[in-house]
């Protein structure tokens, strides 16, 4: 059995290292999983992720010249998710127009509104939020001065 670039293939954890793990493939060959590739999350301690002897899935992501092999653990565990392929997707859904309905019928050509009510619709807007500006800074300055000048009266009186 010849491994190439792309297979993913079983394996058996040879030998934990804090940079990463070796793994004895199928065929007998030794492999290395690097730290970045055991897992999608950071990995502190490799060494609580994986241990000697655990049985392995692994994705090779190349093999080298010299025989040296890069394994992936994090990539092998994503294909479990990945898409059907595109045949048999394309019969097991329905076109979007039975979900939404027809599209309504726009003129493009004719603006929305015209100027002149988004003039008036601009004024009446610009006023309301000058009127709340207006109510709301009233209200931070009779917290800053402490409330009602009339309980404040009161209370001196007293």
């Amino acid at each position: 059995m010849d491994i190439v670039a792309n297979d993913v293939v079983q394996g058996r954890v040879a030998e934990v290292r804090d940079f990463g793990a070796f793994v004895w493939l199928e065929d007998g060959r030794k492999g290395l999983i690097h730290i970045s590739e055991i897992s999608d999350d950071y990995v502190k301690d490799i060494h609580n992720r994986i241990k000697p002897n655990q049985r392995v899935k692994v994705k090779v992501l190349s093999v080298k010249d010299d025989g040296r092999i890069e394994l992936s653990l994090k990539q092998a565990e994503s294909l479990d998710y990945t898409k059907p392929p595109r045949q048999e997707r394309e019969h097991s859904h329905l076109p979007a127009t039975e979900y939404l309905g027809e599209p309504p019928n726009i003129n493009f050509e004719e603006p929305l509104v015209n100027s002149e009510e988004f003039d008036i619709m601009l004024k009446s807007f610009k006023r309301q939020s000058e009127e709340n500006l207006l109510d709301n800074k009233r209200g931070v300055e009779r917290k800053r001065a402490g409330g009602d000048k009339k309980k404040a009266k009161k209370r001196r009186g007293r």
